[in-house]
């Protein structure tokens, strides 16, 4: 082979050794409240919103709510940001953060980025309407 060859085929293993690293450490992996609590790094959960735990302090731009998890596992999600304006009829978000003791010593999942799950968007019990004029 022509050394050519062999530095440009070096160029795109190193290339591609290093897209797949940046890739991989920019990602964060869904899991679950038990497993967030051991993790202590930046992960994100998913969850039920339980609605009547939700407390939003406007002036400190903190939302606090409890969340529930597949396994019925909770936590109390701590939010940096403004509230999310279809958070209030969401049956479900997935926060990004990580897990950590409060001034009270209370375990929370400190999150700054959140993504709320739109209930009419998801709600495959509904039955899609049919245009007028269509046959099928």
């Amino acid at each position: 082979m022509k050394k050519a060859y062999l530095i440009a085929l070096l160029i795109i293993i190193v290339a591609a050794g290093f897209t797949l690293w940046a890739f991989s450490s920019a990602m964060t992996p869904y899991v679950d409240i038990r497993t967030a609590r051991q993790m202590g790094s930046n992960v994100q959960v998913r969850g039920k919103i339980l609605h009547n735990t939700v407390a939003y302090d406007m002036r400190q731009n903190v939302l606090r709510f409890q969340l529930e998890d597949k396994n019925k596992d909770r936590i109390e999600v701590v939010y940096h940001g403004a509230k999310p304006d279809a958070f209030d009829t969401a049956p479900e978000t997935a926060a990004e953060g990580y897990v950590q003791r409060d001034a009270s010593g209370q375990t929370v999942f400190e999150s700054d980025k959140m993504a709320i799950k739109c209930p009419s968007k998801y709600d495959d019990s509904k039955t899609p309407v049919k245009p007028a004029g269509m046959k099928g």
